[in-house]
């Protein structure tokens, strides 16, 4: 009888510092005003934000390329919230089941005065450079840097 060594799942993790406190940071992740002004890369849109911040709640947001119009709905499923704390959801096209689906865990920390957030990717592989998932994420998240910031330019 052999036995094949179990596949790695797919994962990243970015982490962020923000000189926000905790809970404005978790705002601008919970409430759909806010998201609608950050939760996207860089050349992209976002239209029509729904989230329904509750463990079993869903959320939806479509992204619009700049360049080619391009829509990209996405959404998920929240599993774990823990106000402040923790969110943990299923993110990717919105009809994925919640078994399949790539999950998405945010901690947030209190650090120096402001906050850190861990954002980890499980289901994708992704890395710095790769002009897909890990660099889409990590644009959303010098955007969001922006927002808490109030830097109206970018």
């Amino acid at each position: 009888m052999s036995t094949s060594p179990e596949t790695p799942t797919p994962e990243f993790s970015i982490t962020r510092r923000f000189d926000t406190p905790r809970e404005m940071v978790w705002r601008a992740w919970t409430e759909e005003l806010e998201l609608a002004q950050w939760l996207r890369p860089f050349g992209v849109s976002t239209d029509s934000v729904s989230f329904d911040v509750r463990v079993g709640g869903t959320y939806r947001y479509t992204m619009t390329s700049e360049e080619t119009g391009e829509k990209f709905p996405t959404g998920g499923t929240f599993l774990e919230v823990e106000p402040i704390h923790r969110l943990v959801l299923t993110w990717g096209d919105p009809q994925t089941p919640v078994e399949t689906a790539p999950i998405i865990t945010l901690t947030f920390s209190e650090h120096d005065g402001g906050t850190e957030l861990v954002f980890h990717l499980r289901g994708i592989a992704g890395q710095h450079g790769d002009g897909f998932v890990y660099d889409g994420w990590e644009e959303a998240l010098t955007n969001l840097g922006h927002h808490l910031a109030g830097d109206l330019s970018w």
